[in-house]
């Protein structure tokens, strides 16, 4: 059934000089992301962020235009979610809601900034009232600026604030330059996303996927136990942090040879030695992880912004002998047909299971990885790729990234790759009422150690190769010494 729409009165705290606004109904991902806020609604864990340097002169009057005329184009940007008659709903306004927010913060340096822009990724939103997305302006000088762009993640996939930000830099352009943004008319919007998701979800197509992942899920354990520095918490606080890291030359020259060499992609090759060292980690044979995928009837390709992530789930089986090769070669196996069946709502997947949540984790799976390639025709993916300090030019203005941590605390471990032609940035986010920085910096260097091993070997067994380098062994040894309850596993995860 095609999603309808109706004129609404503005739910109480949503008072607007136009009255009246529209209904709309949300996704499945959208609703869980709900259902998560009104358990957690101070938390930042699902903000997403891209924040990007102007060095360029600024034309304010032309860049705040720019902001009205984009959001006039995004209808998510001008949505409220709220709850009417007992549903979740998103509520559509005419006008108002998002507008730049303009702060001159003086010549201060970037410690000083950073702290600023922290303090707006972490600044949560009111979802039934406010807009679900800002964009705020810190002005150092005339020429010298930071555009923080935060959303709500049920508003903006990564994906979609990139699009947004795309249009946003376009309308600036043109507006500066007297003229109007030359946007493509859009021929679709986000409630035709939530009609095709419904009309599947009514289909007998809808049946045979949910079959697909009940046997693949069927028997999985319901938590992977990796070791934590702390008792897991009986409820989780949606608190966390990162490790961001490059990759090594050596790794980034040798990830396409070798990925061809295992008939993969050079992603699908990088998560199969991720669950190695999950293996490795926890000890355990049999688990589940997460592997954050886009919805084939998402509408990112035909401009629209909105919410159409969807993680599924990705098993690892690891007997005392696999081998690099056979645990990657099952990861690829695994994300092909996956991906064939990527837009069953995995929100739906744990009451499909017939699972219960387990007190205090992220629900079906508390791992997570993502995979993201920036190709030259995207310059703002390529942005974030290069990481801090990269600069391309775009739209009249010279802009460079500026990394801020984000989306921190949502699993108890989320592995992100962000790979262009030359490097691979890396963050490892975690929840950290588990983990400590130092463990997860250990973490680190074991994916880049058991990444250089299955180079080196493919058919090697996953668990024999030594994780402890000389350094690590030479502090288990300078502690062994009236420290016997030590274990390898307290420096590394050995086990």
């Amino acid at each position: 059934m095609p999603v309808t729409s109706r004129p609404v009165r503005a739910p109480a705290g949503m008072a607007h000089q136009d009255g009246f606004s529209m209904e709309r109904a949300l996704s499945v991902g959208q609703e869980a992301l709900w259902f998560i806020n009104r358990m957690a609604p101070d938390s930042s864990a699902y903000n997403v962020v891209y924040t990007i340097g102007l060095h360029h002169r600024l034309d304010l009057p032309a860049l705040s235009r720019a902001v009205r005329l984009t959001a006039g184009r995004h209808d998510v940007l001008r949505s409220a979610f709220t709850e009417i008659d007992g549903m979740p709903r998103r509520v559509v306004r005419e006008g108002g809601l998002l507008e730049l927010e303009v702060r001159d913060v003086g010549d201060v340096g970037e410690q000083v900034l950073t702290a600023l822009v922290r303090d707006e990724v972490t600044r949560p939103f009111h979802l039934p009232s406010g807009a679900p997305a800002r964009l705020v302006l810190l002005r150092r000088a005339p020429d010298d600026a930071l555009l923080v762009f935060v959303a709500h993640h049920i508003a903006l996939d990564g994906p979609s604030q990139v699009l947004v930000l795309q249009d946003l830099l376009d309308a600036y352009q043109a507006l500066r330059d007297g003229g109007t943004p030359g946007w493509a008319p859009l021929k679709a919007t986000y409630d035709d996303f939530v009609t095709a998701e419904r009309r599947l979800l009514d289909s007998p197509r809808a049946a045979e996927l949910a079959a697909y992942w009940r046997e693949l899920c069927e028997g999985a354990p319901s938590v992977l136990d990796l070791p934590t520095d702390r008792p897991r918490p009986g409820r989780q606080r949606l608190r966390g942090a990162t490790h961001v890291f490059q990759m090594p030359e050596d790794i980034v020259a040798g990830l396409v040879p070798a990925s061809r060499a295992h008939r993969t992609t050079p992603a699908r090759y990088l998560i199969g030695l991720f669950q190695s060292l999950l293996h490795r980690y926890s000890g355990q044979r049999d688990f589940l992880i997460g592997c954050a995928a886009t919805s084939t009837m998402g509408l990112n390709r035909l401009g629209v912004a909105g919410y159409f992530v969807n993680s599924i789930p990705l098993r690892t089986r690891c007997g005392s002998q696999a081998t690099f090769r056979e645990v990657v070669a099952e990861a690829s196996e695994q994300l092909r047909e996956g991906m064939a069946r990527v837009d069953y709502p995995s929100a739906l997947l744990p009451k499909a299971l017939g699972l219960p949540r387990a007190s205090g984790t992220s629900g079906l799976f508390q791992v997570l990885a993502t995979t993201m390639t920036a190709g030259r025709q995207a310059p703002l993916f390529a942005l974030a790729a290069g990481g801090h300090g990269t600069t391309v030019d775009y739209a009249g203005l010279r802009l460079s990234c500026f990394d801020v941590p984000q989306q921190e605390g949502q699993f108890d471990v989320t592995l992100e790759l962000v790979r262009d032609r030359t490097s691979i940035r890396c963050a490892l986010k975690y929840d950290s009422d588990l983990f400590d920085p130092g463990t997860i910096a250990r973490l680190a260097e074991h994916y880049r150690l058991l990444i250089r091993a299955a180079r080196t070997d493919p058919d090697a067994p996953v668990a024999g190769v030594a994780l402890l380098d000389d350094t690590e062994r030479a502090r288990l040894l300078a502690f062994a010494t009236g420290q016997s309850h030590l274990t390898a596993a307290s420096y590394g995860g050995t086990r």
